[in-house]
């Protein structure tokens, strides 16, 4: 609708087909329509883009990026991921010209194959891993045209590690409480684990140098809680579908750096094992 042209790149071929076949279906304030999109799963057969947006799991991105690769030696690369690591890893294979990096509050919900529901509208921020603006200038300003409310930042390391700090302390709890993100601010012992997981990922960001986007990390966690009460959290979504997560991106992370810089974080390092004995435990609960 943006006057773009896109194509939906799948590593699974029958998803692909299926939409290819039935088209995509989105789902707004209650109203959906059917979008007519291409998809493939065959990476030579999407052509030479000019931008390609990965939105696969974190654990996936170096996989990611050599699909990328394939798709033109001039197409820019943009992370939209959750965890640390994403835009190191497109770096390490496209090099830091191709790189982009940032994170998006658009809200979207899978609700079954070629079928999504957009949860809500919200900012996305866009950067590039040496600190320069002008790609990804060009890219925010493609959003805007396709209107979709994006900027830049010069300062790529403080986006992804505000976004982190916020995640390490809502997603592993959801999942583990198997609750939705408001009761984290309503239910005191939940709230008190959640507040500390968010100030020790933000002892860790300071510890590394990043300034983060808002003053007080325990407070910041407690207003997205609410203001998202009703979200199921992507790692919460994970856990009740017995699929692997991304806790090792994200409290892995912050685990990692806290060890390199003497940084306590018993919270998080919690978190991480629980969630890990959790996924070793799927199929074996009583």
């Amino acid at each position: 609708k943006g006057g773009r042209d896109v194509i939906l790149l799948d590593h699974r071929r029958e998803r692909a087909d299926f939409i290819n076949h039935r088209g995509l279906v989105l789902e707004r304030a209650g109203e959906a329509e059917t979008v007519p999109v291409p998809a493939t799963a065959d990476p030579a057969s999407a052509g030479s883009a000019g931008l390609v947006i990965v939105c696969v799991k974190a654990y996936d991105t170096a996989t990611a990026a050599a699909t990328a690769a394939a798709c033109g030696p001039d197409a820019q690369v943009l992370s939209l991921q959750n965890g640390v690591g994403n835009v190191e890893a497109l770096t390490s294979v496209l090099g830091p010209e191709r790189a982009l990096g940032g994170t998006t509050a658009q809200g979207a919900n899978l609700v079954g194959p070629g079928h999504v529901r957009h949860a809500g509208n919200g900012e996305t921020v866009i950067g590039e891993p040496g600190g320069g603006t002008e790609r990804a200038g060009r890219v925010a300003e493609l959003f805007a045209a396709c209107g979709i409310a994006a900027r830049v930042t010069d300062d790529l390391e403080a986006v992804v590690w505000s976004k982190v700090v916020i995640n390490a302390a809502i997603n592993p709890l959801t999942a583990l409480l198997r609750v939705k993100n408001g009761a984290l601010a309503e239910v005191p012992a939940a709230r008190a684990l959640m507040e500390a997981a968010a100030a020790e990922a933000a002892a860790v960001a300071a510890a590394r140098g990043v300034r983060l986007l808002y003053p007080d990390a325990t407070a910041k966690v407690a207003a997205v809680a609410q203001a998202t009460a009703e979200n199921i959290s992507s790692m919460s979504a994970d856990v009740r579908a017995k699929r692997r997560t991304e806790i090792e991106q994200i409290c892995g992370a912050v685990v990692s750096e806290a060890e390199r810089l003497g940084v306590a974080v018993p919270v998080n390092r919690s978190l991480l094992m629980l969630v890990r004995g959790l996924e070793g435990s799927y199929g074996r609960t009583v």
